[in-house]
């Protein structure tokens, strides 16, 4: 009789504690349940928060990232700009990766060679200040405006945005290219000032070159060239190592040390050469260092092409190198990039 007493309240027990894990599931299903959306017009979705700090996007074409930005944003850009610049990247701000930060920072750059750069950044009036008329500020040696010398910075406020131009030019450049500062829409088709255009007919060749200078005890070596219709690839030796940049524990390798090479390139003695988008890699070889250099795609009709190498991990040249274009036994050839002037 106890027994089945016992039995009894376990039996109770246990139904009651089925009932309550039950209980428990069916809350725990109505709290995890996703809530219906009303499909009233009257309802409103909760906004997603901005992403903090907004990522950037860059762009290394003007007519691609003119096109991404529009018609929400239409970027102002200078109409002057001294012989040889072209653009080189631009870059904006993201909220998400489905929405553009509208108040953020837009910045568009233009180089002439490796070592001369102007950059135009504007914001909305809406998230900064700014003086009206432009205001120029000359970075003083050892001063930390720029963090370098020479550097110059020009601000000023228009069309509801605030503008910094920097880069290291004179003062009346400087303020040629400020007045000249426009909003460009975006036009399918038409190209914007100073996007660069590569040659209608490229040369299209591979030169073996082998041709040494030194200088300071450092040989530079220009050892092949490579020219398509996107770039000219370089594969230069430099005569310093490159050690690693760090000490790293057994069994794990530190990145080497950058040489830092700093190099001028033009064809037949016209403007600097531009360095293409990922232009610059590197491998050290012993006490050598191997570089891979790419420049803008030349025209069929180049003779010569000249490096003038300025300096490399901090040791100054100069270092001058000729690379005939005109390979013997061998025949040059062109290709149409459809870019040919139709008049």
């Amino acid at each position: 009789m106890r027994m089945e007493l016992v039995t009894g309240m376990e039996g109770a027990a246990i139904v009651i504690v089925l009932f309550l894990i039950a209980a428990a599931a069916g809350c725990l299903e109505q709290e995890t349940t996703k809530p219906v959306v009303s499909s009233s017009p009257a309802s409103t979705p909760i906004p997603v928060p901005s992403v903090h700090p907004p990522k950037p996007f860059y762009s290394f074409s003007l007519p691609e990232f003119q096109k991404i930005l529009a018609p929400n944003i239409t970027l102002a850009l200078p109409g002057y700009l001294p012989d040889g610049f072209f653009f080189n990247t631009g870059s904006a701000p993201w909220a998400s990766l489905d929405g553009l930060m509208n108040e953020g920072v837009y910045s568009v750059t233009y180089n002439r060679g490796q070592d001369e750069w102007v950059t135009l950044s504007e914001q909305s009036r809406n998230a900064t200040t700014c003086p009206d008329w432009p205001e120029f500020r000359l970075a003083d040696v050892g001063k930390t405006l720029t963090q370098s010398e020479g550097r110059s910075e020009l601000s000023w406020g228009r069309y509801g945005w605030c503008f910094t131009l920097s880069g290291m030019l004179p003062k009346e450049e400087m303020e040629k290219i400020a007045a000249s500062v426009k909003p460009v829409p975006y036009r399918e088709g038409i190209t914007p000032p100073y996007e660069f255009r590569p040659p209608a007919h490229p040369l299209i060749h591979n030169f073996s070159v082998n041709r040494s200078t030194t200088e300071k005890n450092v040989t530079i070596t220009v050892e092949s060239l490579d020219c398509t219709a996107e770039a000219c690839r370089a594969v230069i030796r430099l005569g310093i190592a490159s050690p690693p940049s760090f000490s790293v524990p057994p069994g794990m390798t530190a990145p080497p040390v950058y040489p830092d090479p700093h190099a001028e390139w033009r064809v037949d003695g016209g403007r600097p050469l531009l360095k293409m988008p990922g232009s610059m890699g590197y491998r050290p070889e012993g006490e050598t260092t191997l570089t891979f250099w790419n420049i803008e795609p030349l025209p069929a009709d180049s003779r010569e092409l000249e490096v003038n190498f300025s300096r490399v991990n901090g040791v100054f040249g100069p270092w001058v190198i000729t690379v005939p274009l005109e390979p013997s036994g061998g025949r040059l050839s062109a290709v149409s990039t459809g870019l040919e002037d139709p008049s």
